[in-house]
């Protein structure tokens, strides 16, 4: 999902996320939290981590859904797309 813009990112989890979603969780890391939040309650296991943790200049962070065995994963500059962006692949199952 890494050449979708934030509002098609908010558009495919309208579509996914029946309830409960907050207001533009790609471009706010606590509503992203949010949505990781309602995954976590259909079963998901979540994690995140930085992936330039040592840096004052560069940001990259990687998002993990996880269930039953599979792993769903996205990286961005952005917190934020990186969760969305993994939950949508999540409930895609892809």
């Amino acid at each position: 999902m890494s050449d979708y813009t934030i509002q098609e990112i908010e558009g495919e989890l309208v579509q996914l996320i029946e309830s409960g979603l907050p207001d533009h969780p790609a471009a706010d890391v606590n509503a992203a939290l949010q949505v990781a939040n309602l995954l976590e309650d259909k079963g998901y296991a979540f994690a995140m981590k930085d992936l330039c943790p040592k840096s004052m200049y560069d940001s990259m962070w990687r998002a993990v859904f996880s269930k039953d065995g599979d792993d769903f994963s996205s990286e961005n500059s952005e917190s934020a797309v990186a969760v969305c962006a993994a939950a949508i692949a999540a409930l895609k199952g892809v």
